[in-house]
Parts: C-alpha cells; structure tokens; sequence
C-alpha cells in the first residue's frame, strides 16, 4: 500500500490567455518528511502550492494526469497581514476555526487556542485583551497564521515563504517553531521559499524550480554538493558566507 501522504503527476496551470504557468510538475511527500521548493520569484511555486490546496486565483485553469492527497491540508500563506483580516481579531479568529475546524464548544475551543498561544510563544493576554492583526508585530502575526493552520490538525502543512517578510531574527525564530512543532505532531510539510540557506535548514528534499518547471530534485545533501543544473549551481552559489571576522 502506498503511505505517501501526497502525490501529485503532471500538474500544469494556465491563465486565460493560454499562457503555461506551471509544466508537468510532479511531487511527492511522505509521513513526517520535508521538501522544500526552491526558486526565484514568478518560477510557480506560489500556484503550485495554491492548486494542492484547492485556492488557485480566478482565470487560472489547470490539468494534473494524478492527484492524491491522503489527510488533510493547511497553509501558512506568504504575508500575514493581508491572510489575516484586519477587522476580526486574532483570538478571536483562532477560537472560530478551531470551534468549526475540531467540532469543539465555545468554551472547550477557547481553551485549546490558548494552548496554540502558549505553545507558539504568543501573548497569553490575548485571551482576555484581544486584539486585532495591525497591533501585533510581523512576528506575531506570522505565529498567529501558523496557529489557525494548526488548529485544523493537518497531516500535510503548505508554507509558502512565511519568512521572507520578517526580519533575520524573527525569521529565525519561526523556522525553529514550525521545526520543533513539525517534530512534536508529525505533520509533514511543503515549504515554499526563494532562499536555498533557509531551505537547507528545514528541508530534507529540494525541488529547483524555473519558470514553471522543476528542473532538478534530490535529496538536500546531493543538490548543495553536488548540484547537476546550471542554475541550481547558480543558486547554491548565491548563498553568501558568514565572513570570517580577525
């Protein structure tokens, strides 16, 4: 029997005026395991995440010859003051999918967001003292957006570059919470970044991606080595070294 938990063959996507977005991209994820897909702004990665989870924009039409997802999905998207609403706020919104998203009661759903605010370093006050997305810091609101994909007990987590909007320290601090939150509940996870340096970090399969393509795939020791496209190579070697300091 197959336990992969995701498999996807030969997606493509399209926008309206015919024009290939994505190319016969296929992926596959394992329990527990972590790839990361890496590649330069407007390469697909976005889209790609965005069709496994069922979210593609308006006008986009899309083929795929296999499509499987065992289990359920969440996604931790890319910017959180435009995923999170600026109106409703945050303990709010969390205690609404954890009530609808775990069948619980009011009461029994406001205690389990305050375990997710005490188990993502959240203010604990929130619970009494809530507050909307435009008053809490970047930080935050990203731990915020990683709760409310948690709080639907995903067997396969989506991030799409939830780093790349904060700054080196907090970016930091949450590729160590969602490492540690992957390793305490088992969920696997795509993540989706333009950083080979961050990818490495997390990830322990690599899929290079170029213009809508994947060009290159392996496990993360064989592309940082020994990398076999020239644009791989080309990324492995943007990364810049800590400079030695006499």
């Amino acid at each position: 029997m197959d336990s992969r938990l995701l498999v996807i063959e030969n997606l493509n996507l399209y926008n309206r005026s015919g024009t290939q977005l994505v190319k016969n991209v296929s992926l596959s994820l394992g329990p527990g395991e972590t790839l990361g897909i890496v590649g330069e702004s407007g390469s697909g990665k976005t889209l790609t995440l965005k069709s496994i989870i069922g979210l593609l924009p308006a006008g986009i039409r899309e083929t795929c010859e296999h499509r499987e997802i065992n289990g359920r999905c969440a996604m931790v998207f890319q910017s959180p003051l435009t995923s999170l609403d600026p109106l409703y706020p945050v303990f709010r919104q969390l205690v609404d999918v954890i009530e609808l998203q775990q069948k619980l009661g009011r009461r029994e759903a406001e205690d389990a967001a305050k375990q997710y605010l005490e188990q993502l370093s959240l203010p604990m006050d929130l619970a009494e003292k809530d507050r909307y997305p435009g008053e809490l810091s970047g930080g935050q609101c990203q731990r915020i957006l990683i709760a409310l994909a948690l709080a639907c007990r995903p067997d396969v987590l989506l991030c799409d570059e939830p780093t790349t909007a904060l700054d080196v320290t907090v970016q930091k601090q949450v590729m160590d919470l969602i490492r540690r939150l992957q390793q305490e509940l088992g969920f696997a996870m795509i993540f989706v970044t333009h950083n080979l340096a961050v990818a490495s970090q997390l990830c322990s399969r690599i899929a290079v991606m170029k213009q809508g393509e994947i060009i290159e795939t392996g496990r993360k020791e064989k592309i940082l080595r020994d990398p076999a496209n020239d644009y791989t190579r080309e990324l492995v070697d943007s990364v810049l070294p800590v400079p030695e300091v006499d």
